[in-house]
């Protein structure tokens, strides 16, 4: 888990757990390519900064609340 990332423009809380594709797939148990699916249908919320793509923990958090 990466807890020191920094992003330009401001769009990700650095203060925040930020979480990455591999992260997020241990944690729920699937493949990476199935959480790249998910984030790229909206279903999980998501920034992408150069090919990789970065998920805030209070965002998935409370993604993960709202279902």
């Amino acid at each position: 888990m990466s807890n020191a990332l920094t992003m330009s423009r401001g769009m990700v809380n650095t203060s925040d757990t930020v979480y990455t594709v591999p992260d997020i797939a241990r944690m729920l148990g699937r493949k990476e390519c199935t959480i790249r699916k998910r984030i790229e249908k909206g279903l999980i919320p998501a920034h992408k900064m150069g090919r990789c793509w970065y998920v805030q923990k209070s965002e998935f958090i409370a993604e993960l609340r709202d279902t």
